[in-house]
């Protein structure tokens, strides 16, 4: 994803595990940290547990959502980027 379209935004506290650097960095991504006060974002994608994983197209539709976060979530996550990037639409 190094040389890829895709962004990587959380919507949160600004707090992130030491295994969600590690990923960060191992695959050179940006990643930014908003905060959504009147919690338009969250009502945007229906999130009703934290975590909530989101991947959107470049046109912000919804493409893969997780509620949760287990070992090997990371891998799932990855294999969605990459079959939205060969549908010719960036993450």
């Amino acid at each position: 994803m190094r040389d890829r379209p895709v962004d990587i935004v959380s919507i949160d506290g600004g707090r992130r595990t030491r295994a969600a650097e590690e990923f960060l960095d191992e695959h050179g991504a940006t990643h930014t940290v908003l905060g959504d006060p009147e919690n338009t974002v969250f009502e945007a994608y229906e999130v009703r547990g934290i975590p909530t994983t989101v991947v959107i197209d470049q046109s912000g539709r919804l493409m893969y959502k997780h509620v949760g976060f287990r070992p090997g979530d990371e891998e799932i996550f990855a294999k969605e980027i990459e079959t939205l990037l060969e549908w010719g639409g960036e993450a």
